[in-house]
């Protein structure tokens, strides 16, 4: 099949909203950072006057690397598999936030030294992190546009994104509250009526350049014995479909933390917020841990704190791991 003749990757719709954002954000021989550009200073002062109780809570799942621990590991990606065969795939599909991590202790006398060096896989519905401008693109172009070949050589979003600072008010959404129900179901991707009652409950008032923490209750999902699958199965899965991603686009967030990732709801297997990185530059942080930030926020009888994401300024990234810290 000929590129001419290739099908779009993308839904209409998302075009749309690329065109109105490049009308509205774009300026001639300026390449757009996306949606972190939307983090100022009042959005940081926002964010800082949210924190009362000078307290922190990290969003971020542990990354397994103990040696003792990895036999567990290894059994527990067996059961896996063994769902997905139950799904009817013969093999996992790859992406699965693989880490290597090879630690180096010397020891002389009475002295000590460590190093280590770590490879892992930037992606996947496993660790948590941030995703890069250089992750989704269509027509051979990041969002920016940035040519996608660029990434091969020089491309530098990662760098300008940390360098500008990743820290803003962020506002949590309580999907499952909502719903009376301990997670979102596959059945039943989030949608746009759910996502405003969430907020609404919030009582805040949602600025651009804002944070939206979207709990969805992956951490019960996943304790009850659940495996959420990976967006490269051709199988549905819990989270939020077409109708919520064009209200996350409407509503000009600095950036989105969720648990569940897209709902992959349609006959395409269609990934639509994520489609939104190349639409809009919106900024993603996948895979938090959510669970425990809801409780720590209820008790403290708020549904706002300072979320600060800071990520590593590798040049060519597409994705890192990160720690999202909530400070409330």
């Amino acid at each position: 099949m000929s590129e001419e003749l290739a099908p779009d990757p993308l839904a209409p719709w998302v075009r749309e909203i690329a065109v109105k954002h490049d009308a509205a954000r774009h300026l001639e021989g300026v390449q757009c950072r996306g949606s972190v550009a939307l983090i100022d200073q009042a959005a940081r002062l926002r964010g800082a006057g949210e924190v009362m109780l000078g307290k922190a809570i990290s969003l971020e799942k542990e990354i397994e690397t103990r040696p003792e621990r990895l036999t567990a590991s290894r059994e527990a990606a067996e059961t896996e598999k063994a769902q997905w065969q139950k799904l009817g795939l013969s093999e996992m599909p790859h992406g699965h936030g693989g880490v290597e991590l090879e630690v180096q202790i010397g020891i002389h006398g009475r002295s000590a030294h460590g190093g280590d060096v770590i490879k892992y896989d930037a992606h996947g519905v496993h660790n948590t992190h941030l995703d890069g401008l250089a992750h989704i693109g269509a027509d051979a172009t990041w969002h920016g546009p940035i040519p996608a070949r660029s990434s091969e050589t020089d491309e530098d979003t990662m760098v300008n994104w940390a360098q500008h600072g990743i820290a803003t008010r962020g506002v949590l959404l309580d999907i499952p509250t909502i719903r009376g129900a301990e997670w979102v179901t596959a059945e039943e991707p989030v949608t746009a009526a759910e996502l405003d009652a969430a907020l609404e409950a919030t009582g805040v008032d949602l600025e651009p350049g804002d944070a939206l923490i979207i709990y969805q209750g992956r951490d019960k999902y996943e304790a009850a014995g659940n495996v959420y699958p990976s967006g490269a199965a051709a199988v549905k899965r819990p989270g939020i479909g077409e109708d919520g991603a064009k209200w996350i686009a409407a509503k000009d967030p600095g950036l989105v933390l969720w648990d569940f990732h897209d709902a992959r709801n349609t006959p395409t297997g269609a990934l639509e917020v994520h489609s939104l990185i190349w639409a809009i530059g919106l900024c993603l942080v996948d895979n938090c841990l959510l669970g425990p930030a809801v409780a720590a926020l209820k008790e403290a009888g708020t549904f706002t704190g300072l979320i600060v994401a800071a990520p590593p300024a590798i040049h060519r990234s597409t994705g890192v791991l990160i720690n999202p810290l909530l400070l409330y």
